[in-house]
C-alpha cells in the first residue's frame, strides 16, 4: 500500500517542482512554446485560476460530480489522504459521486496563495479547507490542500489535487 501511495506522490512532487522558478528559464519557455516571460500576465492567469476555484466550490455545493470531474486534466490526479489516489476525470468524478452520496457534504476551501510559472503553462494553489459530512457517520475536519494547475488546450485544468488533515477537531 505504501508503494502505491509513493507512486502517486512522487509525480505530484515533480509537477509542483516544475512550477518553481528553474535556473534556466529559457529552456522551459522554449519547450513550452509560451513565449517570453514578459508575454505572460501572471496576475491575469491568477485571476482565472481563482475564478475556477470559485466555480469548483459551486460545483461542490451543488454536489455535481460531473462538473468536478471536468476540472481535471486528462491523467490528472486526485490524492485524498488515506487513499491510493484517482487518475483521470472519470475516476475522479466517480470518487466525488461517492463523497456526495450522503445527505450532507459541505466543503469550504480558502486559497492562500496562487503561483503561476514564468511560462504561464503551470500553476499551483495552496490553501486551507473545512469539511463536514454525515456518511458513513457524522464528522468534520480541516486541513491544507495543494492544487497543481496546467494548461490543456489553452484552459486551466487540475493536474493534481492533494489534501491532508490538520489537527483533529471535536
Amino acid at each position: 500500500m505504501r508503494t502505491g501511495t509513493t507512486a502517486l506522490v512522487v509525480p505530484f512532487i515533480l509537477v509542483v517542482a516544475a512550477c518553481t522558478n528553474p535556473r534556466d528559464t529559457t529552456a522551459v519557455r522554449d519547450t513550452a512554446g509560451a513565449g517570453t516571460a514578459g508575454s505572460v500576465d501572471k496576475q491575469a492567469e491568477e485571476r482565472k485560476i481563482r475564478g475556477l476555484e470559485q466555480r469548483w466550490r459551486e460545483a461542490l455545493a451543488a454536489k455535481d460530480s460531473a462538473a468536478v470531474g471536468r476540472f481535471y486534466a486528462d491523467g490528472g490526479f486526485y490524492l485524498p489522504q488515506g487513499s491510493n489516489g484517482y487518475d483521470g476525470p472519470e475516476s475522479v468524478r466517480s470518487r466525488w459521486a461517492r463523497e456526495f452520496s450522503g445527505r450532507k457534504f459541505d466543503l469550504e476551501r480558502e486559497p492562500k496563495k496562487v503561483g503561476v510559472a514564468d511560462a504561464g503553462d503551470m500553476a499551483y494553489e495552496v490553501g486551507t479547507y473545512e469539511v463536514s459530512w454525515d456518511k458513513p457517520q457524522k464528522g468534520q475536519g480541516a486541513g491544507n490542500y495543494v492544487t497543481v494547475w496546467k494548461k490543456e488546450n489553452g484552459e486551466w485544468k487540475t493536474a493534481a489535487y492533494i489534501w491532508n488533515r490538520g489537527e483533529e477537531r471535536p
